[in-house]
């Protein structure tokens, strides 16, 4: 099936969304305009299959994110109110149906929410100053990232592994952490491909500021921590309706502002939260299989808690932070990932396998240069 349909599905609960905040509703119209956004957003997950497993991630992710942010945006505030740019002068309530809309538009496509002033913390800087220096800085990371996805690709198409599910499944439990990371690695450098053309491309055609396209991962030297790994080196693209969960869930429970209870409160919904919004993924890829991404998500919330305790008892014990506790941080890291990261990856891959879909889209790929050089 072509991508092109499932891509239309999937941005039609966005475009309804986006109709409703500009209507500015309050209760009880407003609960009846979630209900019905969600209802449309059930009913788009149903057709957004491609039978291509990376892309049913993405398409399902993308139409649950908005039906987190309907909840957030029509129940919890009031976006016309809540929300202000920077630039913005008046309250977006005042403007004109045709500028709130767009309004509303560019508040949705935002979700770091830079350039406004819910942005999101620890967002990666831009150290270029000219337009010409940023722009070129993009292409480089384009075309450097670009070639790790290329040997990745180029593993996968010569691994036997990838061709089958029953071969996937087979491999020991060595090469199954290698073939999980080498997919996981590729999907990253993919992402960061097409974000970096993409803001080269408007950098360089609009008069949109440098400084308004942040890279969408953060640096992975500050993943010394499991709590740090997701709240700076990996995109921050859900936290504007995950942080308000957060604090809804722990204002519930009547723990205050500032204590361990209410951070901890916070801390767990965030995941929790996170793993419903997966489960549009695992809906799209295989709707049997419900749930596979959940356990994941869910492990990085006793993760946090388990180091936290470990930092305070060395804290306690007169430990100061050194380069070499940061390596043991890095250890860490890399084998809480490893070991949990295969479990998700793997069980998404087999899920779409059951269901017909492919491991990966070859034929929707570039020759890789590998194999370029070889058969030359």
């Amino acid at each position: 099936m072509s991508p092109l349909l499932p891509f239309i599905w999937s941005r039609i609960p966005t475009i309804v969304l986006q109709l409703v905040i500009t209507l500015d509703l309050q209760a009880p119209c407003n609960v009846a305009s979630c209900a019905g956004i969600l209802f449309v957003c059930w009913t788009c997950l149903q057709h957004a299959k491609t039978n291509i497993i990376v892309l049913d991630s993405a398409f399902g992710m993308e139409i649950a994110t908005c039906a987190m942010d309907t909840i957030h945006m029509t129940l919890l505030v009031r976006p016309l109110h809540n929300f202000r740019q920077l630039k913005q002068t008046e309250s977006a309530h005042k403007l004109p149906w045709f500028q709130r809309f767009s309004w509303v538009r560019e508040l949705l496509d935002s979700p770091r929410g830079i350039g406004w002033h819910h942005q999101v913390r620890n967002l990666p800087g831009n150290i270029t100053k000219s337009r010409k220096e940023f722009v070129l800085s993009r292409l480089t990371s384009a075309a450097k990232h670009y070639l790790l996805f290329d040997l990745g690709q180029f593993y996968m198409r010569h691994n036997p592994a990838f061709q089958s599910p029953a071969a996937f499944a087979s491999q020991t439990l060595v090469r199954r952490l290698l073939s999980c990371g080498v997919y996981w690695a590729s999907h990253c450098c993919f992402i960061i491909v097409v974000h970096a053309l993409v803001v080269a491309l408007i950098v360089s055609c609009t008069s949109a500021e440098p400084s308004s396209w942040p890279n969408i991962f953060g640096k992975w030297e500050d993943s010394y921590t499991v709590r740090r790994f997701w709240g700076r080196s990996w995109h921050q693209c859900l936290r504007r309706y995950l942080a308000p969960f957060g604090k809804k869930m722990a204002s519930f429970l009547g723990f205050e502002p500032g204590t361990n209870a209410s951070s901890y409160a916070q801390l767990y919904t965030t995941f929790f939260v996170s793993s419903i919004t997966h489960l549009g993924g695992d809906f799209v890829i295989n709707s049997s299989r419900l749930g596979i991404s959940c356990p994941f998500f869910i492990y990085q919330a006793f993760a946090i808690t388990f180091e936290d305790m470990v930092i305070a008892a060395a804290r306690r014990a007169g430990v100061e932070e050194t380069k070499w506790t940061r390596v043991i941080g890095y250890v860490w890291v890399i084998g809480w990932f490893s070991a949990t990261t295969p479990l998700w990856v793997s069980g998404m891959l087999m899920a779409g396998a059951e269901s017909g879909s492919q491991l990966v889209p070859f034929q929707y790929l570039p020759s890789c240069l590998g194999d370029i050089l070889i058969n030359s």
